[in-house]
C-alpha cells in the first residue's frame, strides 16, 4: 500500500514539474509557438475528460453491486461539500472585510474543489478499482454546480456587464460536454451493469493504465500555468482556504457520513472515498472565475497555489486516517 501511494506522488510531481519545463522552455523562447503550446494543453485536458475518464466511469459502473439505497448520499455529499466550501469561504471573507472582488476569488477558492486528478488517483492508488464508482457518484453533479450555482455567483463579484451579451447558463449546462458525456456514461455503464454481459477480465488492466494516464493529462497543464509568484500578499486568505478544506469540510462532511451509516456497507470503502474527496485543495477551476469576470487573480492564484503544495503535506495524514479504519 505505501508503495502505491508512493506511486501516487511520484505521478503528480512529474506530471508538475514537466508544465513547469514546458513553461520554462516557451518563456525562454524554446518553444516557438505559445498558441500551439496553449493547444496542445487544452487538449490534453479535453482527452482526459471527455475519451479517458468515460471509459474509467463505464467500467467502475459495469462491474459494481449498486444494491445499496444509502449510496444515493453520496451525489449529495458530494454537493455539501462543494456549497460548504463556498460559503464558509464567503462568511471568512466578510470577517475579514475583504473588497468584492477579492471575496469573490474566495468564494471561488472554497467551491471549486481537485475532485478530478488529485482525488480520482489517491482513491484509486489507495483504495483500489472498486472506490472509482463511488469517486464518480461523489463527483456526479460537481459539474452541474460548477454552472449552475459557482460560476453564476462569481459573476456577481465581478464587473455589470450588458444584459444582452452574457451567455444563458441554462444554455451552458445543456451543451457542456463534460455533464453530457458524464451522465451518459453513467447511464450506459448501469445498464451494462443490469444487462447478461458480464464485465471483460481484461478490463481491469485497461483501468490500472488509464486512471495514472487521466491524471497526467490533467496535472501537466496545471504545472504549466503554476504562478510561484502569486503567494505574496495573500497568505492569510489563502491559510484560511486550508482551514475550510482541509480541516472544517472534511470534518462536517465524514460526520454526516457516519450518521447516515456509510462506514457499514462496501467494507467501508464508501466513507474512506468520501474522506480523500473531502479534504481536496482549490482545483484549476478556481482560476476560471476571476480570469472571466476580473474579480482578483493574485488572490485566487495564492490560494490555489499554497493549497495545492499543503496537500502534500496533509497526504500522509490522509493516508493513516484511510488505514486505520
Amino acid at each position: 500500500m505505501i508503495g502505491n501511494f508512493i506511486f501516487a506522488l511520484f505521478i503528480i510531481i512529474i506530471g508538475l514539474f514537466f508544465g513547469r519545463y514546458l513553461r520554462a522552455l516557451l518563456d525562454k523562447g524554446k518553444i516557438q509557438s505559445a498558441t500551439k503550446t496553449h493547444e496542445m494543453l487544452k487538449l490534453c485536458t479535453m482527452t482526459a475528460l471527455l475519451v479517458v475518464n468515460p471509459v474509467i466511469i463505464l467500467g467502475a459502473f459495469w462491474n459494481v453491486q449498486l444494491d445499496e439505497v444509502r449510496l444515493l448520499t453520496v451525489p449529495l455529499l458530494g454537493v455539501l461539500t462543494l456549497g460548504l466550501g463556498g460559503v464558509l469561504a464567503v462568511l471568512a471573507s466578510r470577517m475579514l472585510k475583504l473588497k468584492k472582488a477579492q471575496e469573490g476569488s474566495m468564494f471561488a477558492s472554497g467551491t471549486f474543489s481537485n475532485l478530478g486528478s488529485f482525488g480520482n488517483l489517491f482513491c484509486f492508488v489507495l483504495l483500489g478499482e472498486a472506490s472509482l464508482v463511488f469517486v464518480a457518484m461523489f463527483r456526479l453533479f460537481e459539474e452541474l454546480v460548477y454552472y449552475t450555482i459557482g460560476f453564476p455567483i462569481a459573476e456577481t463579484y465581478g464587473e455589470k456587464k450588458e444584459q444582452g451579451k452574457r451567455i444563458s447558463h441554462i444554455k451552458r449546462i445543456v451543451t457542456n460536454p463534460l455533464i453530457i458525456v458524464t451522465f451518459l456514461t453513467i447511464v450506459v455503464g448501469t445498464m451494462l451493469n443490469l444487462s447478461p454481459f458480464d464485465r471483460p477480465d481484461y478490463y481491469s488492466s485497461i483501468i490500472n493504465v488509464l486512471v495514472p494516464i487521466f491524471t497526467i493529462l490533467l496535472i501537466v497543464p496545471t504545472g504549466f500555468n503554476m504562478k510561484i509568484s502569486a503567494v505574496k500578499g495573500y497568505l492569510k486568505e489563502s491559510f484560511i482556504i486550508t482551514a475550510i478544506k482541509y480541516a472544517i469540510i472534511p470534518v462536517t462532511i465524514t460526520s454526516i457520513a457516519l450518521l447516515f451509516g456509510l462506514k457499514d456497507i462496501y467494507d467501508g470503502i464508501v466513507l474512506k472515498v468520501i474522506i480523500i474527496l473531502s479534504a481536496m485543495p482549490p482545483g484549476f477551476t478556481s482560476l476560471v472565475p476571476p480570469q472571466l469576470y476580473k474579480l482578483d487573480i493574485d488572490l485566487a492564484n495564492s490560494s490555489w497555489l499554497l493549497n495545492t503544495i499543503i496537500f502534500f503535506f496533509i497526504l500522509p495524514i490522509l493516508y493513516f486516517i484511510v488505514m486505520l479504519l
